[in-house]
């Protein structure tokens, strides 16, 4: 059986669904069983951003009671796999969240971990997704508006007796105009977990729909996601190994044959 992990955050504009997929990759990478499940169902994104846009059953499908979640789950890039939820907006209105729950006990079954990227805010769907997870883990920019917010979900979660593990302190910068992780974590009650760098690729990533974690296996950003990785799984990161390639690289070859 494995754990169930919701991705929240008090507004849009976090990167919480960046950080989702990459730490599916991290933990993939680790030899973990990963399902990410696309919980943001007015505003499906997951699916466009593995670069596979079309999906013939989707999560709506199962909160409508037309499948079952089995039927809903991908392959995905890295190992991963995933559930997208539907780009069609016309059945929004017909969702059963309380279905989202049982959906989700049942993937852990599959899994190891079981990632869900939760709507922002606190409507019936980020509700659903929170009270699905085993724990939530809140995705934070470290400035007033968004702290503000991640402590209005975080005490939203904690009238609905969600555990909230802690929090990823992501898109730092390092400027001395953010708030410091400490501060975060004075404001908001809850461990750091880790802290993202912010790096300009993910905006092209995106648009590449290829996740960044694969494009730059060894940039500051993926190191992260494997701390993050290693945090939540207790056990040592694997480092990825640098590509070949380059006029040294060429050297050494050279002297290796001879």
């Amino acid at each position: 059986m494995g754990t169930s992990i919701t991705f929240a955050s008090g507004k849009g504009g976090t990167g919480k669904s960046v950080v989702v997929v990459n730490l599916g990759l991290a933990l993939a990478q680790m030899g973990k069983k990963v399902i990410i499940v696309d919980a943001d169902v007015a505003m499906a994104n997951i699916g466009l951003m593995l670069g596979i846009e079309r999906a013939p059953i989707s999560l709506h499908n199962v909160l409508m009671g037309e499948n079952s979640i089995r039927d809903a789950v991908y392959e995905g890039p890295g190992g991963i796999k995933y559930v997208p939820a539907s780009l069609s907006i016309e059945r929004f209105r017909r969702l059963d969240y309380d279905k989202l729950k049982d959906a989700i006990a049942e993937l852990e079954k599959q899994a190891d971990y079981v990632l869900i990227d939760s709507a922002p805010g606190i409507g019936p769907d980020a509700e659903a997704a929170m009270k699905a997870g085993r724990e939530t883990i809140l995705v934070v920019v470290p400035e007033p508006v968004c702290l503000a917010d991640s402590f209005k979900m975080k005490t939203f979660a904690e009238k609905q007796n969600v555990k909230v593990r802690g929090f990823v302190a992501n898109m730092v910068l390092g400027d001395k105009s953010e708030i410091k992780t400490a501060d975060l974590e004075t404001v908001l009650g809850v461990p750091v977990l880790a802290v993202i760098p912010e790096d300009v690729e993910t905006r092209r990533s995106t648009a590449l729909q290829q996740p960044l974690f694969l494009r730059t296996p060894n940039a500051p950003f993926a190191r992260a996601m494997r701390q993050l990785a290693s945090k939540l799984t207790g056990e040592k990161p694997r480092e990825s190994k640098p590509s070949g390639g380059g006029f040294f690289s060429f050297l050494f070859g050279i002297f290796k044959k001879k």
